[in-house]
């Protein structure tokens, strides 16, 4: 009895060990900007009938065009990016976001940023907020005093 439950023990806690040595990290995006590119730039994931991410090596690779806007049938989840940059600018407001169905299924995502100046940005930025989207908190205080 002793030595069952000895064998028990021993096989819960490697299969303890293995759940938890699994690799969880997110696959690596290396963005490619453009020299001259300034701007914002979207890429919408998990659209159907869109191509694929190029892929080079383990990682996937977006170029930005010059419209800063990529359509991909890719759908990542998480990502860890890497940027190359030969813009004059600086790679500001990075954000990764991701759509999920009330049980909790990815069904598409965002990956959005602007590159610029930090003046640029900011001016950007007051744009966003003065047509339509939300207001930081502490912007709606200064409104309403």
């Amino acid at each position: 009895m002793i030595r069952s439950f000895y064998w028990i023990v021993i096989f819960i806690l490697l299969v303890f060990v293995g759940a938890c040595s699994k690799n969880s990290s997110a696959p690596r995006v290396i963005v490619e900007i453009p020299p001259g590119f300034s701007g914002n730039f979207v890429l919408e994931m998990g659209v159907a009938g869109a191509p694929p991410l190029a892929q080079r090596g383990d990682a996937y690779v977006v170029s930005v065009p010059k419209d800063g806007k990529v359509i991909t049938s890719t759908l990542l989840t998480k990502s860890q990016p890497t940027f190359q940059n030969a813009s004059e600018g600086a790679v500001w407001g990075y954000s990764h976001s991701v759509s999920n169905t009330g049980d909790g299924i990815p069904v598409g995502g965002r990956i959005e940023f602007f590159v610029g100046t930090r003046k640029e940005y900011e001016a950007e930025q007051g744009k966003k907020n003065h047509s339509g989207a939300l207001s930081s908190p502490a912007e709606l205080a200064a409104m309403s005093a």
